[in-house]
């Protein structure tokens, strides 16, 4: 699947295209200026990938400033090898052979650049034109000068906060972060987007942590089950051999049987320590902790769960702002998320959610709330949806009324423990 161009303003993508069309099909050369060199590369990656769309039977060659012997040299070459009438006549602008593009453009001398502009200007019908990639400093206009008339410039600013975060949503709505992410990253733009991204690593971190630890017990009931099933057959075996060879267990008959019933229980609290030791891993104990009965560590569980329930005072005061909400009142949802730090970063992410609210919400079935960031409320449901059209915003946002977000604030169902 071919990637989408993404860029930080229309009006880069407009400069973009201006440039494709002035070199395929006005005979121009092109000037791309950017403070930045990974903004640059990755701006000059879209435009040549649209340039061999609009000229696909001419050749893009690539050079730098160390070259720049070798691309004069190319072109007398060239111009060598045509009539003198042919390489003074301009001819049809869009008929080009090739594209030389010359990175690092900074780098060349003055008279470099100025042999190249009076090379392109003494013999147009070579049908040859440049691309200079400049980074760092903005050139000077005299400098460009000696390029002649022919020539376009695309000078590339560097974005904004607002901008960096539109432009995040659009690779994301693309499925482009990590396409992105290298560039963003060079630009120490991502700092603009912080929360919200860091809330995604540490989620995943955390689901990978839980998986993990699953993974864990499993293998830790697993283990217990097999020495089980091989204190099980040690045992069978054993009472096979004593009825085959009964003289071989002689020495038995005169023993208390005291020592083999002490035997049998300790191999039945053995059986049984499994169980016992995985259910106080959901609370906190102390290693100094007498054993627990059955009643006790249900009791304790319970317990957990409850705690589980329990919510930040921020979300419960969120929650009461719902319940008190007037009747017939619009608000803005802007996404649900698992965990209250998340929201609580989201939140302070995006200036347009200053005054936004955490709200718990239950999900059917699910003891465990999930927090919704809540904008409003509105009496009109213009003013919602004017609201959603903010730049400052994550996203859009839904438009619901508060009968919706009220019938979510408890458990469907509440947790009852067995008596």
């Amino acid at each position: 699947m071919a990637m989408a161009d993404l860029f930080f303003q229309p009006l880069d993508q407009a400069r973009m295209q201006a440039c494709v069309k002035g070199l395929a099909r006005e005979g121009m050369c092109v000037v791309v200026h950017c403070p930045q060199t990974a903004l640059l590369n990755y701006y000059g990656h879209i435009f040549l990938n649209h340039l061999h769309e609009a000229m696909p039977s001419g050749t893009i060659e690539s050079y730098s400033p160390s070259d720049s012997d070798m691309l004069i040299e190319n072109f007398n070459q060239m111009v060598s090898e045509m009539s003198v009438q042919e390489a003074l006549k301009p001819g049809n602008l869009s008929a080009i052979s090739k594209v030389w593009v010359i990175k690092n453009a900074q780098n060349m001398e003055a008279h470099e650049l100025e042999l190249l502009g009076q090379l392109l200007q003494q013999f147009p019908g070579s049908k040859v034109r440049f691309i200079l990639w400049m980074a760092g400093k903005e050139p000077s206009s005299s400098l460009l000068n000696v390029l002649g008339k022919k020539m376009m410039r695309w000078n590339i600013a560097l974005p904004d906060s607002i901008q960096t975060q539109n432009f995040w949503n659009q690779a994301r709505a693309a499925g482009q972060e990590e396409d992105v992410r290298p560039m963003l990253e060079q630009l120490k733009l991502l700092e603009h987007v912080p929360a919200a991204l860091r809330a995604v690593r540490e989620s995943t971190s955390s689901a990978a942590a839980t998986r993990k630890n699953k993974k864990s017990k499993l293998t830790a009931v697993q283990v217990g089950l097999w020495s089980v099933l091989v204190i099980a057959l040690l045992m069978g075996s054993t009472a096979t051999v004593a009825w085959l060879q009964p003289e071989a267990f002689a020495w038995l008959k005169n023993q208390n049987a005291g020592p083999v019933l002490v035997e049998a229980d300790v191999k039945a609290e053995n059986k049984a320590e499994p169980q016992i030791e995985a259910a106080p891993q959901t609370t906190q104990t102390s290693e100094a902790a007498p054993p627990k009965l059955p009643e006790e560590v249900q009791i304790q569980a319970a317990k957990g769960e409850v705690s589980l329930l329990e919510l930040p005072d921020e979300a419960l005061v969120g929650k009461r702002w719902v319940e008190q909400l007037p009747s017939s009142r619009w608000l803005v949802l802007h996404g649900t998320y698992k965990s209250f730090a998340i929201a609580s970063q989201v939140k302070k992410a995006y200036p347009g959610l200053k005054n936004s609210r955490v709200v718990p919400v239950y999900k059917p079935n699910e003891p465990l709330a999930s927090f919704v960031l809540a904008s409003g409320p509105f009496e009109a449901l213009q003013s919602a949806e004017e609201f959603t059209k903010l730049s400052t915003l994550p996203n859009p946002g839904t438009v619901r009324t508060e009968r919706n977000l009220k019938s979510r604030l408890n458990p469907v169902q509440e947790i009852r423990t067995k008596p």
